[in-house]
């Protein structure tokens, strides 16, 4: 993460950034080719296959996932998988870069809203229930954050804009800020894992926004 206090930057363990840690839902997500040149339709369409297996598998079944078998669930070759993504550390990075963008597109889609106290407090549900379902995808990106530093990046401007909205129409103290907006998420991830939390914590955490 860059070196500014990030809002996203809350989930997990210390130095970790949000980014790193979002669970891979919606797994039609991901479907930009590798490389920047004209690709052939079916070839784009079999990298969204296989990054939308990946995102699944991973999500369930965390990395241990094979490339053959995420081929297989893809509906695809090996050959096919190895020719888009030489390891599976290349696929793991396209995986979360999709899911990154994911966050990114809803939290603008809250940014239209009436409501501004009320988009803050969904998305925030959501950032948290959302990022703890990937922490061995975590760990692994723990010393590549470069591969999705851009993606994060959006999210924090993203939330930044929620946050300002909130605080211009009154739903939050004045005085909040993105340091005590990532304080409050990372004590919401951690009611959210507890054995004892679940959604009601993190809404019971979420209430100091108040």
């Amino acid at each position: 993460m860059a070196s500014r206090s990030s809002v996203v930057s809350g989930i997990g363990a210390p130095g970790r950034s949000w980014g790193r840690m979002v669970a891979m839902t919606d797994p039609k997500r991901g479907e930009r080719p590798a490389s920047t040149g004209p690709r052939r339709a079916d070839a784009v369409a079999n990298r969204a296959k296989v990054v939308a297996a990946a995102r699944t598998a991973f999500a369930a079944e965390g990395l241990s996932v094979s490339l053959d078998e995420i081929a297989r669930r893809a509906g695809v070759g090996a050959g096919t998988v190895h020719r888009h993504f030489r390891t599976k550390a290349e696929l793991v990075d396209a995986v979360l870069a999709a899911a990154v963008e994911d966050l990114v597109v809803a939290a603008n889609s809250y940014a239209g809203s009436d409501d501004p106290g009320g988009a803050l407090r969904e998305f925030l549900v959501r950032l948290v229930t959302e990022g703890a379902a990937a922490h061995e995808l975590a760990a692994r990106l723990q010393a590549d954050a470069g591969k999705v530093e851009g993606s994060v990046a959006e999210l924090d401007r993203a939330l930044g804009l929620l946050l300002s909205r909130a605080r211009a129409a009154g739903a939050v103290g004045p005085d909040l800020n993105e340091r005590d907006l990532a304080a409050i998420v990372a004590a919401a991830h951690a009611a959210y894992v507890h054995a004892a939390g679940g959604d009601r914590a993190v809404m019971l955490v979420l209430r100091a926004l108040d």
